[in-house]
């Protein structure tokens, strides 16, 4: 099998230095060309650990497998960190579900880093992450190119920081990063620690769909304590058309995944609030 690996450090003066790059791509199966839908997923993962704090990584693959989607976008993914084994989990992950994957650090650690991650079916042409302000815990944007059927597909994967004070212009990073590429279809998608009605919001609502929170589906994201809370989420670019969605109460983790099947300018589309999958 044919493997490519690229790495890129960055050493910056900021709290997110040093900043490891890294793209592992492998051929993966065309969709084909009948424009069949796309199912994509985001998952905080929280370290692959459960309440006890035992990571496994394969317990998460074997959840997203459940799913069966195309593009998996991840949160909380730990590399190589003592607190879960050393083990590098996007990469077992990646290889139990033999898909492409992107790994990009948003905090790293005297040992390991922590930070966001895509899986997908369709190959990887190019990928790039943007820190976010921050005054606590680093914060970034992974912005990843798809090949979707012959046309380029920006898949932006990002988890914003808990306290509010961060949140207006890490918001306002994120309408910059879209608007650079509003020629070309895109998916962002993400832990956004807002609930859905938040202010803030609204001004991402108008650049892209909110699929969710316009067709007012109840979903929970998040378990226990914080049960009701809807703080992951899934925008659209004007020209995406949204099917179907659901958050199912599945995984180890203390967020559950939500998942959307969209397809290119459909004409009829479905909604479905039910948590199957």
């Amino acid at each position: 099998m044919r493997r490519i690996t690229l790495f890129l450090t960055l050493f910056l003066f900021s709290p997110t230095a040093p900043i490891i790059y890294n793209v592992h791509s492998v051929p993966a199966a065309p969709l084909g060309k009948d424009e069949r839908p796309l199912k994509i997923v985001t998952y905080n993962i929280r370290g692959c650990r459960d309440d006890e704090g035992i990571a496994d990584p394969l317990h998460i693959a074997e959840t997203l497998q459940t799913l069966n989607a195309d593009v998996i976008a991840l949160q909380e993914v730990d590399y190589r960190l003592p607190r879960s084994q050393f083990v590098d989990q996007i990469a077992e992950i990646a290889d139990s579900l033999q898909m492409n994957y992107v790994y990009a650090p948003s905090l790293s650690l005297v040992v390991g880093t922590y930070g966001n991650a895509l899986l997908s079916k369709l190959p990887i042409l190019h990928a790039e992450t943007i820190a976010l302000p921050a005054s606590w815990e680093p914060r970034s944007l992974l912005d990843v190119t798809l090949d979707w059927n012959d046309k380029p597909l920006h898949v932006y994967v990002t988890h914003l920081g808990v306290k509010e004070s961060e949140h207006r212009e890490q918001i306002e990073s994120l309408l910059a990063s879209l608007q650079e590429n509003t020629h070309q279809s895109g998916v962002l998608l993400g832990d956004f620690n807002m609930q859905p009605d938040h202010p803030l919001l609204d001004s991402l609502r108008s650049l892209y769909q909110d699929p969710v929170y316009d067709q007012q589906l109840e979903f929970v994201t998040l378990k226990g304590k914080h049960r009701g809370r809807q703080i992951d989420r899934i925008f659209l670019s004007p020209d995406l058309a949204f099917l179907d969605a659901a958050a199912p109460s599945i995984g180890q983790s203390d967020h559950f995944p939500v998942w959307m099947r969209i397809q290119k300018n459909a004409p009829h589309p479905e909604v479905s609030a039910e948590a199957e999958r």
